[in-house]
């Protein structure tokens, strides 16, 4: 293994604790609506970001990032279940994402990325919903779909800033530095 690869590899896996972090933070902080499975989704920070890095970053390191995230967030929060619903929501998110960020102009693609975020979010609790009817064995569970999608551009939309706002403030060598990686 090379040099380089054995930094991106340790980068990656730092990326994936940050991301596991907080995807867990947030199942432990109080729930911002009443309605159960309503969440902001702050892991997907990590991914929109490795997503838009640029350099030798791009969808592979994404997939990775948001596959692994979800195991280790379900192993800290101690809920397996959680695994499943997090990587199929995370696979068809990751999906949109692409798609949206190959639409959109690529001069200044960050401009979008509220727009990316919430097409995300909107796909990542499709496949928690599809999840949940081959669990359930019902399909009476899509009737959260409305106030999921709600909830969805609104955390979407948040976490895509969030993401716009950390590629723009964070220190140009640091970034640099990363996507030479």
């Amino acid at each position: 293994m090379s040099r380089v690869n054995i930094r991106m590899t340790a980068l990656c896996g730092l990326f994936i604790c940050f991301a596991a972090a907080l995807s867990a933070f947030e199942t432990w902080l109080p729930p911002i609506c009443p309605i159960p499975g309503v969440r902001v989704g702050l892991g997907n920070i990590v991914t929109l970001f490795v997503l838009y890095l640029g350099g030798r970053w791009g969808a592979g390191q994404a997939l990775c990032i948001s596959v692994l995230r979800c195991f280790l967030a379900a192993l800290i929060t101690g809920s397996l279940m959680h695994a499943a619903y997090g990587i199929a929501g995370g696979v068809l998110a990751l999906a949109a994402m692409l798609v949206v960020r190959w639409l959109m102009p690529k001069e200044k693609r960050e401009r979008y990325l509220p727009i990316t975020g919430a097409f995300g979010a909107i796909f990542h609790i499709t496949g928690q919903l599809m999840v949940a009817v081959l669990f359930y064995g019902t399909f009476s569970v899509l009737a959260y779909f409305p106030i999921l999608l709600a909830s969805a551009v609104i955390g979407g939309a948040f976490t895509g800033a969030c993401t716009m706002l950390l590629l723009k403030k964070m220190d140009k060598r640091i970034l640099d530095g990363v996507r030479k990686i």
